[in-house]
């Protein structure tokens, strides 16, 4: 597997202090420096291989899942004050509350903001509740959602991920060792995240609109030469203590989040939602006994 590319370049180099007396910790900041520029000189686009739509309301740079409630990729997080948009309309961040273990991607890539509340009633969006088994899957249809870089409004694509990991090497086990990184993978190199599409949404199934979330878009795979191979998203269901923990501190609301478990294991999923999906060429597990080695890691 290739290195990680997170979905901001914009904010990349907050995000990986150099060690000096450490080579390849400044041979990471060289690649990271590389990808960023090469990504920033790019014009904005939707999802490779997406399609645009206006549905999806819950997605911004975040997926709102309650009525004040977002959850978003920690390397993309906004700070209180700052503005979060969806489909919804605009308000300003209250709070903002990053998962145990992050602040240097890819490690815990997951944060939650409250937002104002502008008392107006919101439908809960169902959250998948458990981390899929670590290892190889069977493949699992999965659309990937994106406002980043969609305009009017976000952008979509249809997918599997085929992958749950635990754990990565973001420097080929240099000195940083293995990150805890709660990954689902989608080894897909036509249709793929790019830069701007962090926090975005992974939703169970081919859908049109949103269905039970399973994840929230973190990183972007590639070779040794940047060449997207496929994307990475970060599991809620990882966190689901912590979430649950935070929100129920946070007094200035009640509101919880809606997990619900009716996606099942990829190896015997058959119905989702209202529709039939059928999957094709169902493998048997293998679990990988070691963290995966990437190489370089850096920010979308």
């Amino acid at each position: 597997m290739g290195p990680f590319v997170a979905s901001n370049p914009m904010t990349l180099f907050h995000r990986h202090p150099v060690a000096p007396a450490s080579p390849s910790r400044a041979r990471w900041a060289r690649l990271s420096a590389v990808c960023a520029l090469a990504l920033a000189t790019l014009p904005a686009q939707a999802i490779v291989g997406g399609t645009a739509t206006n549905a999806f309301v819950q997605v911004g740079n975040g997926v709102q899942v309650s009525a004040d409630w977002v959850f978003t990729a920690q390397h993309a997080a906004l700070n209180p004050g700052q503005v979060f948009g969806n489909g919804l309309g605009s308000r300003v961040v209250a709070a903002r509350f990053d998962a145990p273990g992050s602040g240097i991607f890819p490690a815990h890539d997951f944060s939650l903001m409250r937002l104002v509340s502008d008392g107006a009633s919101f439908a809960s969006l169902a959250v998948h509740d458990s981390v899929f088994a670590y290892g190889v899957m069977a493949p699992l249809a999965v659309t990937i959602v994106s406002a980043g870089n969609h305009p009017p409004a976000r952008g979509f694509g249809f997918t599997t991920v085929s992958e749950s990991l635990l754990m990565i090497d973001p420097d080929d086990s240099g000195p940083l060792g293995p990150v805890t990184v709660n990954f689902l993978i989608s080894h897909d190199p036509v249709l793929h995240v790019q830069g701007g599409d962090s926090g975005g949404g992974l939703f169970g199934g081919h859908v049109a609109d949103s269905s039970v979330l399973l994840g929230i878009t973190s990183a972007l795979i590639t070779d040794e030469q940047f060449r997207p191979l496929g994307s990475g998203f970060v599991q809620p269901a990882a966190y689901r203590s912590w979430i649950d923990q935070t929100m129920a501190a946070d007094l200035s609301d009640n509101q919880t989040v809606a997990w619900v478990s009716s996606v099942p294991e990829p190896a015997t999923w058959a119905l989702w939602a209202l529709g039939v999906l059928t999957l094709a060429g169902l493998a048997a597990r293998r679990q990988r006994a070691a963290p995966a080695s990437t190489g370089a890691v850096t920010g979308l």
